[in-house]
């Protein structure tokens, strides 16, 4: 059988200048859907009981079971829907954890949805694992959050339908905490009498090509897991060969190419590329027959030299690098001198002598301190459109200031301030607030109301601004979290 042609090949047009000294980075992929079907798993929006709003009903929490007699034989891998039947099956069974998510009924876009049932300890903690992706979302969709404040161990825990093997276990079965804070993720041995939260689950299979994902509004409730079938799918390969000029000379060539291949080229524009040469990609040999393979390019090209203007009447310094044999930098202070003191620098402000690079004096200038600022683009799969959520700071202490920039159809702002920040584990974790430039947000809304109701920032890339007033500082790793926008599906 002859296989569809090729649909991904493509050029572009360049201005590149011979001599110039190229480095292309691309990565592609498939989105070839699987010829097996998939299950999302998909957690309700909202709490089995609503002991927020009503902290005096907190006696009105199920128990496990009734029933303390020993199923087993309970699912120990994921789903705990056989959990929830077997629990519900029990003779004499009243009231259980696994009946009150049994019994939830939803309806939305009137569709109802009635076959919820009791998460297992798996699925539980991987609900706790997603809490800082899945709350805002929650929110944002009028329901409860999955992440708890409280130290009371019924108020911050939630039931699992997992049973111990052994029935001379006085603690057989187990609850999950969900205050971060407060033994977050651990699960703790219960008695079956013990009253806890439930948060209930259901899940549904999808066919071929589904595109659905984590963070999805569907089914009734928001996916937190897509279980792809283990075979029967199409692993998608292709060959690949990028040429250059005007003679389409191949500089680079490989066959069998997987999903998310990604590489770098290093080239140098010759005489025979030409002036403005041609780029382009050739796609041959794919198994995945007509569906396209998607490509996401950057190419860089190294500077031979730098302009700096500096207006009449003002000051600058410059620093030159004799390797790169080019300006390469502009600093803040200028100096009335400057010399060379030992394998630093000195210089003279207002006639006084100062040292830099002093470590017992970080952050002194010229008779004053000054905080730390970083900028950078965050740029993670930079042909995706994202809707950025949370920030990480891996340091020594958390940002004074945060400040965050995006540009869509319109520049989004918003920021942080340090006390946004909560420390897990060594590092400083913040869900970002929204745009204040939200034309959807009253003009006459305070600064703080804007943040709270305003869009959440989306772009293929956000502008990242910290500023730091700690002196001894030490700072690892910053990350934005995000999740991909579901806006386009071209």
């Amino acid at each position: 059988m002859a296989q569809a042609p090729p649909t991904s090949d493509f050029s572009i047009d360049t201005s590149f200048r011979i001599g110039d000294e190229l480095k292309i980075r691309f990565d592609i992929s498939n989105d070839i859907p699987s010829t097996s079907s998939a299950v999302a798993h998909i957690v309700d929006l909202y709490e089995g009981q609503d002991i927020e709003s009503n902290p005096e009903l907190i006696h009105t929490l199920p128990q496990w079971s009734n029933i303390s007699d020993h199923i087993g034989g309970l699912n120990t891998s994921w789903s705990g829907k056989p959990n929830t039947d077997a629990i519900i099956a029990q003779s004499g069974h009243i009231d259980s954890a696994a009946k009150r998510c049994r019994d939830i009924t939803r309806t939305v876009n009137g569709v109802t949805y009635n076959d919820w049932y009791l998460p297992s300890s798996a699925q539980v903690t991987t609900l706790y694992q997603l809490r800082d992706v899945l709350d805002p979302l929650i929110i944002n969709a009028g329901g409860d959050v999955l992440t708890k404040t409280h130290t009371n161990y019924q108020k911050k825990g939630y039931w699992a339908s997992l049973e111990s093997g052994n029935p001379e276990n006085s603690n057989p079965v187990f609850s999950v905490s969900f205050n971060p804070s407060s033994g977050g993720g651990a699960t703790f041995g219960r008695s079956k009498s013990m009253r806890f939260r439930t948060r209930a689950t259901r899940e549904v299979a999808l066919s071929a090509g589904h595109g659905v994902s984590v963070g999805d509004i569907y089914g009734g409730g928001i996916v937190y897991k897509v279980i792809e079938a283990e075979s029967g799918g199409v692993t998608p390969t292709v060959d690949l060969d990028v040429k250059i000029g005007n003679g389409l000379t191949t500089i680079f060539s490989q066959n069998t190419l997987g999903n998310n291949f990604t590489t770098e080229i290093l080239h140098t524009v010759t005489a025979i590329d030409g002036v403005n040469p041609l780029i382009k990609w050739d796609y041959e040999n794919s198994n995945a027959g007509a569906y396209n393979w998607e490509t996401n390019y950057q190419i860089f090209v190294k500077p031979t030299g730098t302009i700096t203007t500096i207006e009449a009447g003002s000051q600058t310094s410059l620093a030159w690098n004799d390797d790169a044999s080019r300006w390469t930098s502009r600093y803040s202070y200028i100096p009335e001198y400057m010399s060379t003191f030992k394998t630093g620098i000195i210089t003279f402000e207002k006639g006084k002598l100062y040292i830099h690079d002093d470590v017992n004096n970080k952050n002194y200038f010229y008779n004053g301190k000054y905080p730390t600022q970083v900028t950078y683009v965050e740029n993670v799969e930079p042909s995706s459109p994202k809707v950025f959520m949370t920030h990480a700071v891996e340091g020594t202490t958390q940002p004074n200031i945060s400040r965050f920039e995006t540009i869509d159809n319109w520049t989004m702002n918003s920021d942080l301030i340090k006390d946004d920040y909560i420390r897990r584990e060594g590092t400083y974790y913040s869900e970002l607030f929204g745009d204040v430039n939200d034309p959807n947000v009253g003009l006459n809304a305070s600064y703080g109301d804007k943040l709270m109701k305003g869009t959440k920032l989306r772009g293929q890339y956000v502008k990242v601004f910290m500023t730091f007033r700690e002196e001894d500082l030490e700072i690892k790793h910053s990350n934005i979290g995000f999740i991909k926008s579901k806006g386009h599906t071209t």
